[in-house]
């Protein structure tokens, strides 16, 4: 059997791991989007490890094109089913690794979104993926990631093993700093790097106030939403 990374990583993004992503809250992107700029009749906008895409529940009207890329097979299939049930005509699916995908597609789109990714690699993959995918962004587009905050409580428990266990898919969560210095690794320039610190999707949400105690607000501040720009 292949015990490569890439193998294994597969296996953890399938079978039952796809039916419970099917039952996700579409909340954990509805939020996103109105922070996105989108034009319906010029942005041509990648969704890098789409899943079941369910970014295009929410796009499909707001963008001229939406492609969808992710390496399991099941992910894409369960994507193209949103697609028909959407009735959506201006969508893609392709199923390949996102560093082959992006070789042959230079300055092809002016948005890329990697809602939920980056926790998922290491940091050498993270900055071979995010260097492939500037390099399929167009001159001004626009990259849009969303992943958990390593500074928020709930992580910091999982990370130290204190009373919480790390999913196994989520070998690389970080925080602010980490992720600026690898998105700088990949070639984006750090004065053009937004960094947004926002709720969580679920019941966590309500712990954001917290976010302005002294001393401690960091540890509340669930989510990150950054905004590179090419």
């Amino acid at each position: 059997m292949d015990s490569s990374p890439r193998r294994s990583s597969k296996e953890l993004h399938s079978g039952e791991y796809v039916t419970m992503y099917e039952k996700k809250p579409i909340s954990r992107v509805a939020n996103l989007v109105p922070r996105m700029k989108l034009d319906p009749e010029t942005t041509h906008l990648a969704d890098f490890a789409c899943g079941n895409a369910m970014l295009l529940e929410q796009v499909d009207k707001k963008v001229l094109n939406y492609v969808g890329i992710d390496f399991s097979e099941e992910f894409v299939e369960a994507a193209r089913r949103r697609a028909q049930r959407l009735g959506s005509q201006n969508s893609q699916f392709y199923c390949s690794d996102i560093v082959d995908f992006c070789a042959t597609r230079p300055g092809a789109f002016d948005v890329a979104t990697a809602l939920d990714f980056s926790e998922h690699v290491n940091d050498e993959e993270f900055v071979a993926i995010f260097s492939a995918i500037r390099s399929s962004m167009k001159l001004g587009g626009s990259l849009y990631l969303h992943t958990p905050n390593l500074d928020f409580f709930l992580e910091k428990m999982r990370d130290s093993g204190l009373l919480l266990r790390q999913r196994p898919e989520h070998i690389g969560v970080r925080n602010a700093q980490q992720h600026m210095h690898l998105l700088g690794r990949a070639g984006f320039d750090p004065s053009r790097i937004r960094i947004h610190f926002i709720p969580h999707y679920n019941v966590l949400r309500f712990v954001h106030p917290f976010r302005h105690l002294p001393g401690l607000g960091k540890f509340f501040e669930a989510r990150l939403f950054i905004e590179c720009v090419r």
